[in-house]
């Protein structure tokens, strides 16, 4: 999964996610003014975006997971070719080290970028949802009340 591609990804869900807590939210204080079955049904919205702050973090971490294993993986195809290609060419001892470095390189700086990439992205929603629904849940009765 490229860093573009997973970028494109992550923000899908990120979009899903926020129009999910304001969905919610908004049938939170709907529920609340009519009084459907008690006027705390805002605080419950709360309840629930906090949930959907924690399953967006465990998200993150999957989606991290994943990326990792792919730039591990494309790694060892890259350094496995190279080892071939370079063998086939009959390239010396110091020739196929330095390739192989740059390889390792490129990936580890791919790796790091996507994971920081990954981790500001996923951390804004998290944390946003988390204040939200914390703030509503302890004080959602207030609000509407």
């Amino acid at each position: 999964m490229s860093a573009s591609n997973l970028n494109s990804h992550s923000q899908s869900y990120r979009i899903i996610f926020s129009i999910g807590a304001v969905l919610i939210i908004a049938l939170g204080i709907y529920l609340s003014l009519i009084q459907f079955m008690n006027s705390e049904w805002l605080t419950r919205a709360g309840c629930v975006v906090v949930m959907l702050g924690i399953c967006s973090g465990v998200r993150g971490i999957l989606q991290e997971r994943l990326l990792v294993s792919r730039t591990k993986w494309r790694r060892r195809n890259a350094i496995t070719a190279a080892r071939a290609r370079l063998s086939e060419e009959g390239s010396d001892a110091d020739q196929t080290e330095k390739e192989l470095t740059e390889i390792n390189e490129t990936f580890d700086n791919q790796m790091e970028e996507a994971t920081q990439n990954l981790r500001l992205s996923v951390g804004v929603l998290e944390v946003s949802l988390l204040l939200t629904g914390t703030f509503l849940w302890g004080f959602g009765d207030l609000l509407v009340g």
